[in-house]
């Protein structure tokens, strides 16, 4: 008996603090430490009834399908404030189905048989800002990158193609996994970016989350094309976004890597009104710290997502703090691993508690 009567009073305090959390924006339901620290977020999560959601271009990178990975995972949780709500989410926006057979090969592989539908992805032509519009609409929030990857595919039938043997090209954030035949003009990344960025305008998107991918900064011609991209999302005066770049090389934890194994590194954050020193190009060295793992950027771009305030714009600067001493070898097993999107993310929930 006085069992049950505990339960019924943990239950109507949860009923309180998710009411409190929607109504009245305290932070009930924060990010938590594994010691049971609060940690103070300020994006989705901090109203974990009203579920967002998030639309990624490129997904058929292993950057972008490890992101969708996360994202995935985040929306089945409560307190993330991520989730499908009336739409499916994570969304895929792709050219063609190759991005989606990539994506599942990483879903299956690194989130334990996980898989994104059809309902998951929407195959776009993405010179037409209608057809961007039309599947980016009623969304919360984009991930897009700067420039991609960029491979000759043929158009998949019954989408937007005018003919059998038509061609398009399918963009990757930020490689494919099994890379063919590259793609590199300025031109066509230019045009991939304004026409995001107009159609994201047009449906209202609460937050455009901007990754400055490694050929953004070191392009074959040895130009620094990232204040150009900059300049050009500031242009979209009614878009609020997360401009982000890297100080490092971009690098992988290898095939065993799971998210249930989690954070591996360390990242640092530096949050600026404009973009540094836009005269410099960031460039790797050959110092193995300054390396970014794909898998903790993935990560850190979740928990960005959950973290900072939408309502203001900012440019962030990560880097490589080195590897995290306490960073799991193994993955975490049984009730637990369903009530975590990525083990160990309170690390960079802590470093983000501090960017305004």
């Amino acid at each position: 008996m006085m069992t049950m009567v505990i339960i019924r009073f943990i239950f109507r305090i949860g009923l309180v603090l998710a009411t409190l959390s929607s109504f009245t924006g305290i932070n009930a339901f924060s990010s938590t430490t594994p010691s049971g620290g609060f940690i103070e977020v300020k994006g989705s999560a901090l109203e974990p009834l009203e579920k967002k959601t998030v639309a990624v271009l490129g997904g058929g990178g292993y950057l972008g399908a490890y992101l969708f990975g996360y994202l995935q995972r985040a929306s089945s949780i409560y307190g993330t404030g991520l989730g499908p709500g009336t739409r499916s989410a994570p969304r895929l926006i792709c050219a063609t189905s190759t991005a989606s057979q990539a994506l599942n090969k990483v879903l299956s592989q690194h989130f334990i048989l996980a898989n994104a539908g059809k309902q998951h992805v929407r195959i776009t032509d993405m010179s037409d800002v209608d057809d961007i519009v039309s599947n980016l609409r009623g969304y919360s929030a984009v991930v897009i990158g700067t420039m991609y990857a960029l491979e000759t595919r043929p158009v998949t039938s019954s989408t937007y193609g005018t003919s059998p043997n038509e061609k398009t090209l399918e963009f990757y954030l930020d490689k494919p996994r099994m890379s063919g035949t590259n793609v590199d003009d300025l031109e066509t990344h230019c045009r991939i970016f304004e026409n995001t960025l107009e159609a994201c305008e047009r449906c209202n998107i609460q937050h455009v989350f901007v990754v400055e991918t490694p050929c953004t900064t070191q392009s074959e011609d040895g130009e620094n094309y990232g204040p150009s991209f900059y300049e050009k999302l500031k242009e979209f005066k009614a878009l609020e976004s997360t401009y982000i770049r890297l100080d490092g090389e971009l690098d992988t934890c290898g095939v065993s890597h799971t998210y249930d194994k989690g954070v591996q590194s360390l990242l640092t954050v530096e949050s600026n009104d404009a973009y540094v020193d836009p005269t410099t190009t960031i460039l790797p060295d050959d110092d193995t710290n300054k390396r970014i793992y794909r898998e903790d950027l993935a990560a850190f771009l979740c928990q960005t997502i959950q973290s900072l305030d939408w309502s203001k714009s900012r440019c962030l600067t990560i880097g490589n703090g080195g590897d995290w001493k306490y960073a799991r070898k193994v993955g975490i097993t049984g009730f637990e691993r369903s009530r975590v999107w990525c083990a160990n993310s309170h690390v960079y929930a802590e470093r983000l508690a501090f960017i305004n």
